[in-house]
């Protein structure tokens, strides 16, 4: 009777012993848990924070520290759970943004380098830094960890995040194209691009440029092609594997040609909704051409930032909203339009050739 006494004497030390564990680790799991997930919450707030300021500071300039802040601050709250995190630091290499130096001491929750070699080590960049708001305090409260650690109040969550802007080095385009030739007497080899949407006021009309299809004869210092080729000078569409009229064409490599002059239904719909609209499209811009009908391939010199105006295509026609006239008669095959300035939704991957088109690319 005294073993069974002793014994259970035993089991119960065994279990209180098990249960003070049991307590230890699931405070362990709950507080870590916790802190893990806030962590993702502040990266969340970080990354739609820098994304949200370097949009600004590619549209026009960072506008001064103040307002580039009041950006930060709105997006990181929004893109919160509990709608409430803090902005530390904005920093960067855009204009009016006040250098980046590492966190001290080197932290693993901060960016890492910016890039030294490759297009993004002179793409622009804006950085953010966020840590924990929890009703005015910085400290993320513990749960359980305060039971078995005297003393402990909390931690500090913090993240970091970095979004570089620049030239695209692919996109997804509509599936129509021009030629360098073209772009550079439009823009004056890039120093000369129309005011962005949205319209009114609109651009002077003197801006509005008639283009003509590759299978039209026309004058100037970039003539069309003969039909079935799109040489410099030329507008041709492109292929489009889901019949949406977009492609997605990159810098490395080259893209087809889709012969003939009519235009299918869905380039009618994206043409039409684009002209009405009074919106920006994005172009390919090519700098060669080789080979002719089916085997046409084009190289890419980089993208551009186009609105349509009006067109006067086979059985498709509209007068150009900024001229009120059709941009070309008779037989002639047409899109007029102007180029401007805009960042291709959706972000990319920084590394093209300037030519009004821009992408936000999250570095860090």
């Amino acid at each position: 009777m005294r073993r069974v006494s002793n014994d259970s004497g035993a089991v119960a030390v065994i279990v209180a012993i098990l249960l003070v564990a049991l307590v230890g680790v699931s405070a362990m799991v709950v507080d870590i848990g916790s802190l893990y997930a806030e962590r993702r919450q502040l990266q969340n707030a970080a990354d739609a924070a820098a994304l949200a300021v370097a949009i600004d500071c590619a549209k026009t300039t960072c506008a001064g520290m103040s307002s580039a802040m009041n950006t930060a601050t709105a997006q990181a709250n929004a893109n919160s759970n509990d709608n409430a995190s803090t902005v530390t630091q904005i920093c960067g290499t855009s204009p009016g943004l006040s250098p980046c130096m590492p966190a001290a001491p080197i932290a693993s929750w901060d960016c890492p380098a910016a890039p030294s070699s490759g297009a993004l080590a002179t793409a622009p960049y804006v950085m953010i830094r966020t840590q924990t708001l929890n009703g005015g305090s910085s400290l993320m409260p513990p749960i359980f960890a305060r039971v078995l650690v005297r003393g402990y109040t909390g931690t500090t969550v913090k993240a970091c995040a970095r979004a570089a802007y620049g030239a695209p080095s692919s996109a997804q385009v509509v599936a129509v194209t021009e030629s360098l030739c073209e772009w550079m007497a439009a823009t004056s080899n890039g120093s000369n691009y129309a005011p962005a949407p949205p319209y009114p006021p609109n651009p002077a009309a003197s801006y509005d440029r008639v283009i003509y299809l590759h299978t039209t004869s026309k004058s100037g210092s970039c003539k069309a092609g003969p039909a079935g080729s799109d040489l410099p000078g030329g507008f041709g569409f492109l292929d489009d594997p889901t019949n949406t009229c977009s492609t997605t064409v990159s810098t490395s490599g080259t893209y087809g040609d889709n012969t003939g002059a009519s235009v299918s239904q869905a380039c009618k719909t994206a043409l039409s909704a684009a002209q009405a609209g009074k919106y920006i499209v994005y172009l390919p811009i090519y700098k060669s051409v080789t080979g002719t009908g089916t085997n046409g391939v084009y190289t890419l010199a980089g993208f551009a930032a186009f609105v349509i105006t009006g067109y006067h295509l086979p059985g498709f026609q509209a007068n150009s909203w900024l001229t009120g006239k059709l941009p070309c008669t008779g037989s002639d095959k047409c899109i007029s339009g102007f180029y401007t300035q805009g960042l291709i939704p959706g972000g990319g991957t920084v590394g093209g050739t300037s030519m009004g088109a821009t992408v936000i690319q999250l570095t860090g």
